[in-house]
């Protein structure tokens, strides 16, 4: 797995790289302080895996995110940021981005989010559902229907920690439960509050159950 990791800040490049070359022995690691070394890096070696680090707020034109758009289009893009630059998830969503992480996120939650992209999946933060939200209305989606059909698609393990949360359960305690990280029970949950189109866990379980999604744990 070829990643690059673009990030003016070199502690911070450090910081993602050794995480992920810590949990991926396979991964070949590029730097990029800025988007021209990073299209020099594409250019020259091509990846599997963008980790694109910004500062501030997001928009279509955002010179560094303009000039990564040809291959944006062809590989996934992960977003690491602050959360009140969620209303340009709306907008680069249109560039291929799979994932936005919360700056602040620990590393189980970084880890289990690139595992889930590579694998074809997205991820957003709990905070950033509502921007996510609106892309489907923006379409013309009826978000009922929307709902519905995302419950089928839950997975066996989604569900069961769906199923744990209905139950009252912390996150420590679901992953001791089901031999998972911590980690990967947030990712779990944030993907199924978005097929749910859920503000939050309450509100996630009370949809759940009125669906009946939850018989399908049992």
């Amino acid at each position: 797995m070829r990643v690059l990791i673009v990030d003016k800040f070199e502690i911070c490049r450090s910081g993602l790289r050794f995480v992920l070359e810590e949990n991926f022995p396979d991964s070949t690691i590029c730097e990029a302080k800025n988007a021209d070394e990073a299209l020099d890096c594409l250019d020259d070696h091509g990846a599997d895996l963008v980790i694109f680090s910004v500062n501030s707020y997001l928009s279509p034109d955002h010179e560094g995110i303009g000039k990564l758009r040809p291959y944006a289009q062809n590989l996934p893009v992960i977003v690491v940021g602050d959360p009140e630059d969620w209303p340009s998830i709306k907008e680069l969503t249109s560039y291929n981005v799979r994932g936005f992480l919360d700056r602040s996120s620990n590393k189980d939650v970084m880890i289990a989010a690139v595992q889930l992209i590579l694998a074809g999946g997205q991820y957003f933060p709990p905070e950033l559902h509502e921007g996510v939200r609106s892309i489907r209305t923006d379409s013309n989606q009826k978000l009922s229907v929307d709902i519905a059909d995302n419950s089928t698609k839950l997975t066996r393990r989604q569900l069961e920690v769906l199923s744990a949360v209905a139950e009252g359960k912390s996150n420590k305690a679901i992953a001791a439960e089901l031999g998972i990280s911590p980690g990967t029970v947030k990712v779990h949950i944030s993907n199924w509050m978005k097929d749910l189109n859920a503000n939050n866990r309450t509100q996630a379980v009370s949809i759940a159950n009125n669906l009946n999604i939850l018989r399908q744990a049992m």
